[in-house]
C-alpha cells in the first residue's frame, strides 16, 4: 500500500519484528487498542516535518475537522509544545493525548504490510 498523504502515516513494531504501516493515525490506535498484547513500539510521522518519527505514545494529537486525513480520522500527530500550540492556532480544533486517541472511537484499521 502506497501512503496517500505521509503526513498523517503510523508504523508499529510486533514483538515478532513485523512491521505494520497505517496510513492514518486513526487506524493505528484502533490497531493498538484491539492488538496491545502484541505491539512491541509505535510511532507516528510528525504532522509539521513527516520525515520525522515521534513515539506515539509522546506525541500529542491535533483533532480537527479540518484536517482531511487519508481514512477520515481527523486526527494528526505534532511534537508537544510550541509546534502543536501553532498548529492548532493555525487549524483549530483540539489537542489530545495518546492515551485520549485510544479511548475514542476510531475508524476500521488499514494497516499494510
Amino acid at each position: 500500500m502506497t501512503l496517500a498523504d505521509p503526513r498523517f502515516a503510523g508504523e508499529l513494531l510486533t514483538r515478532t519484528g513485523k512491521a505494520v504501516v497505517f496510513d492514518d493515525v486513526g487506524c493505528l490506535a484502533a490497531w493498538v487498542a484491539e492488538n496491545r498484547a502484541v505491539v512491541a513500539s509505535f510511532w507516528v510521522a510528525n504532522f509539521a516535518a513527516p520525515e520525522q518519527w515521534l513515539r506515539a505514545d509522546s506525541a500529542v494529537y491535533l483533532q480537527s475537522d479540518t484536517l482531511r486525513t487519508p481514512m477520515a480520522s481527523g486526527l494528526a500527530a505534532l511534537a508537544p509544545g510550541r509546534q502543536a500550540d501553532s498548529v492548532r492556532a493555525s487549524l483549530g480544533g483540539m489537542l489530545r493525548t495518546w492515551r485520549d486517541v485510544l479511548a475514542a472511537p476510531r475508524p476500521t484499521p488499514n494497516p499494510s504490510s
